[in-house]
């Protein structure tokens, strides 16, 4: 047993490690002729970054050649690089003694390239000869990374006794194994998006709203359309089905289409996570949630799905509390850019019911964190959730009730 092979071993279990713990996927590179020891390239996407790591071997460098090698890796991130919202985390690893000061000096080498220039390239070093994982950098290039697993394999690595399995395998086997982890943890994320999952009552609830929409405009007397309005003052006189009705009403062609826009590209999101049956129950009763908060603080009538379409919001925000990984990597950003959106115009644009938004982002997760996501141990149902959002019913409605 060499101490390359023990440190090819090491190698691998640190890319294995960043892979099961953090989810990153390892990059299969060519090894120079005459290379023993190859570096290793792993990446993940986490919202709109891109963090990626190299763990690089080091006897034999200088603190000169490392800090020259950081600069050169910082340069080649550039402007395009940087506006990508790419960060680097580059991992020198000795297998021989090296002083606490040349470690620190390592960390300290990349601070300036790393924040006052703004790259987000940062590094640090490892001396696996005392176990000792050298001063841990901060900022963006390290944020979520799971330190602790990384120092544990660092401590044992003096003592470690390594099975003839892992000491003799091939650098093809090493990758092909880390591969198909990578794999198996990229279909894990996508499988909660179920993008297989029938949609049926996405369909349905836009082919309701437009129906009824349509069967409005027919009536020249509107009588239809004020049947359907969330109007505080009849509620009050016992009219309580007003607090569902306008969820499926709307004025104007540009009000119903761009809720049903919102319910065609949130709904089919939401409803493949959650599932049809809880699907459903976060519309409406987000739909409710907003028309509660509405009738609690607007005394004018209002109508529309936008309580609802801000309560599907709410419910993939409670996704990203069940599964934040999984989020994070897949629909994270969208909804936070969606949401910013909708909430700007919320209280920008004349004649908008800010307060139904509010009430359906509200509710939407209360409920979300309620029913729980199939798949997970929250799929059933959290009575704590539940009851939370029975408060809220019980408090807006009673606040609606005293408003005159």
């Amino acid at each position: 047993m060499s101490e390359q092979q023990r440190l090819s071993t090491f190698l691998y279990g640190m890319a294995q490690s960043l892979i099961a713990h953090d989810d990153f996927t390892i990059l299969p590179q060519e090894q120079a002729e005459g290379q023993g020891r190859p570096s290793l390239l792993l990446m993940r996407r986490k919202f709109q970054s891109l963090q990626v790591i190299q763990l690089v071997p080091a006897d034999g460098l200088t603190v000169e050649q490392i800090q020259a090698f950081t600069e050169r890796e910082a340069k080649n991130f550039g402007e395009h690089q940087r506006s990508q919202n790419t960060y680097s985390l580059t991992v020198f690893i000795f297998s021989q003694w090296r002083s606490e000061e040349n470690l620190r000096a390592i960390t300290a080498a990349t601070r300036y390239l790393g924040y006052l220039k703004t790259i987000g390239a940062a590094a640090v070093a490892v001396d696996l000869s005392r176990g000792v994982l050298g001063e841990w950098p901060t900022g963006p290039a390290v944020k979520g990374i799971s330190v602790e697993p990384l120092r544990d394999l660092v401590a044992h690595y003096p003592n470690a006794n390594y099975p003839d399995e892992l000491l003799y395998r091939s650098k093809e086997q090493w990758e092909a194994q880390l591969v198909e982890l990578s794999n198996r943890r990229v279909e894990r994320i996508e499988s909660k998006m179920n993008h297989s999952a029938k949609t049926t009552v996405t369909y349905a609830l836009l082919a309701l709203t437009v129906l009824i929409f349509l069967i409005a405009r027919m009536d020249a007397s509107q009588e239809f359309l004020y049947r359907g309005l969330m109007v505080p003052e009849l509620i009050r006189q016992g009219e309580f089905y007003r607090l569902l009705t306008p969820v499926f009403f709307h004025y104007e062609v540009s009000h119903i289409f761009f809720n049903m826009w919102s319910l065609w590209v949130l709904g089919k999101v939401a409803e493949r996570i959650y599932g049809s049956k809880r699907y459903l129950a976060v519309y409406l009763l987000a739909g409710i949630a907003g028309c509660l908060l509405s009738f609690a603080f607007n005394d004018n009538p209002s109508l529309g799905a936008s309580g609802a379409i801000f309560g599907l919001m709410g419910a993939l925000l409670a996704f990203g509390r069940h599964d934040q990984k999984a989020f994070s990597m897949t629909i994270g950003s969208s909804v936070y850019y969606m949401l910013a959106i909708n909430l700007v115009m919320s209280f920008l644009v004349p004649r908008i019911d800010y307060w139904g938004h509010l009430g359906g982002l509200a509710g939407g997760f209360l409920v979300g964190m309620a029913v729980g996501v199939p798949g997970y141990r929250s799929q059933k149902i959290n009575w704590k959730w539940g009851a939370a959002f029975l408060a809220y019913v019980v408090i807006t409605f009673t606040l609606g009730l005293e408003t005159s």
